[in-house]
């Protein structure tokens, strides 16, 4: 893997860091749907953190626990089972991702969900293992310990990769 790959790996996670930030700060506010949105976020951020690592870029795609099975899970060794838990709540995760966001879709179709809020608790605490799992994954790939806070990785990040950005502002 190439220092780009290392930093947009990073990138990745940092967005994911900030959707984690908004998910506390959703919860205290009871503001399920936007929990929810988020910690399909972190996921959708810390899969794609996982494959950029693999040289794997996905753009538009918010569905990629397809691709982070076939590619990062059969190379995860002693995080494989963790990764295979983590495909549930990845996928129910998904489900929520329109319907969380949007009240009516691209489709016209008109969505209201009641959500429970241990449910969400639940499924935003996963968001959260996951973002963990994805950061030991980039750890034992790359040798390197990442800090886990935003502002300590984001610190690292520029200490160790601004040559991979294309601006500093």
């Amino acid at each position: 893997m190439s220092d780009l790959d290392e930093a947009r790996a990073i990138r990745y996670f940092l967005d994911a860091f900030c959707d984690r930030d908004t998910i506390n700060l959703a919860l205290s506010q009871e503001l399920y749907p936007v929990a929810l949105f988020h910690s399909q976020q972190v996921c959708e951020k810390c899969a794609k953190g996982c494959l950029a690592l693999s040289a794997i870029m996905i753009a538009r795609d918010h569905h990629a626990s397809n691709l982070f099975n076939s590619s990062i899970i059969p190379v995860s060794k002693d995080l494989k089972s963790k990764f295979q838990r983590s495909l549930v709540f990845m996928s129910r995760l998904e489900s929520y991702y329109i319907p969380s966001r949007y009240g009516v879709d691209t489709a016209g179709r008109v969505h209201y969900l009641k959500y429970d809020p241990d449910s969400v608790r639940e499924l935003s605490q996963a968001a959260g293992d996951f973002l963990e799992l994805c950061l030991e994954f980039f750890e034992i790939q790359t040798g390197t310990s990442l800090p886990r806070s935003r502002e300590l990785l984001e610190e690292y990040f520029l200490a160790n990769y601004s040559h991979c950005i294309r601006r500093l502002e």
